[in-house]
């Protein structure tokens, strides 16, 4: 495994994920508003919807580039990167809400 190319998969996958919780946040906002619409239960239920995306699509990346990579190391680091970010996202999005 590629060490230096796993830690900057780690940190750009972060980043991604990061900024897709940001607009999730954004759209969610503005959607549905500030007010009692933003707690209902189709709020609730596209908020789940998008964190299991954002929290699945760095896997889904690693695998893929998993399948297509020409050398061993960089596949291994392609996935384990995946994974490793979507495991520690879904467990921080689920303890956060």
């Amino acid at each position: 495994m590629n060490l230096r190319l796993f830690i900057l998969l780690i940190i750009i996958k972060i980043l991604f994920v990061y900024i897709g919780l940001f607009g999730l946040v954004l759209f969610i906002f503005f959607y549905f508003g500030s007010g009692s619409s933003s707690s209902s239960d189709i709020a609730i239920l596209i908020q789940n919807i998008w964190l299991t995306i954002i929290c699945i699509i760095p896997s889904l990346f690693g695998f893929f580039k998993y399948r297509i990579a020409k050398t061993k190391d960089k596949a291994k680091s392609y996935l384990y990167s995946g994974l490793f970010v979507s495991i520690i996202s879904g467990i921080y999005f689920t303890l956060l809400s």
